[in-house]
């Protein structure tokens, strides 16, 4: 029974690696409405710098890695503010939705059962 599970779980992860994964960030800065510059990085991609105007989205698509250790974070720098964020854990994010609005106090996921950004973190700690 046991080899079963594993066998089973061993081939959802293999269609999960295959099907790739989409993840999208929305500049939700209001009071002032603010230009956010976005820098997302995984240990082996850099998508570059790009300037979201409030309510602009930027998405990009990738497949994680068959060990589910694929991360991806981010950058976010607006007047007076550089932030930073996990925006995608494989072992947090890998069965959600990845679609984030930044916030001033930290990034927020959207949650399909309330239909709005109300999963919400805390930005990580500076370096």
């Amino acid at each position: 029974m046991e080899r079963w599970i594993i066998i089973i779980l061993l081939i959802f992860a293999l269609i999960t690696t295959c099907e790739g994964m989409t993840c999208g960030i929305i500049n939700g800065l209001l009071n002032p409405k603010s230009d956010v510059l976005v820098h997302c990085k995984s240990e082996n991609d850099d998508l570059g710098v790009h300037q979201l105007q409030y309510n602009a989205s930027f998405e990009f698509h990738f497949s994680p890695n068959f060990w589910g250790t694929t991360q991806f974070y981010c950058s976010f720098v607006w007047p007076s503010r550089i932030e930073w964020f996990d925006v995608y854990k494989h072992k947090r994010d890998a069965f959600d939705l990845c679609l984030w609005m930044v916030k001033h106090d930290g990034p927020c996921r959207f949650d399909h059962g309330h239909q709005s950004f109300d999963d919400c973190f805390k930005w990580n700690n500076r370096i």
